[in-house]
């Protein structure tokens, strides 16, 4: 039985610093890529004309009506 417990200590403090060690890893990681393109990973939005929403199309009925059932 002390065998099983003491197995399950160690895989538990194994399994902490080793997600310790992978959170530092990417840390560092992140700080690298933050260094060479800056935050965010893009250009700032350009201003100009504001994007069209389409709400339906021609064909499609409105969600609140139900399809009608006549052939």
């Amino acid at each position: 039985m002390g065998f099983w417990i003491l197995g399950g200590f160690i895989l538990a403090v194994g399994a902490a610093v080793i997600t310790l060690a992978w959170w530092k890893l990417g840390d560092q990681w992140a700080d690298d890529e933050y260094k060479k393109f800056g935050h965010g990973g893009g250009r700032p939005r350009q201003e100009g004309p504001k994007p069209t929403v389409v709400r339906s199309i021609k064909n499609d009925q409105p969600s609140s009506e139900s399809p009608s059932s006549d052939p």
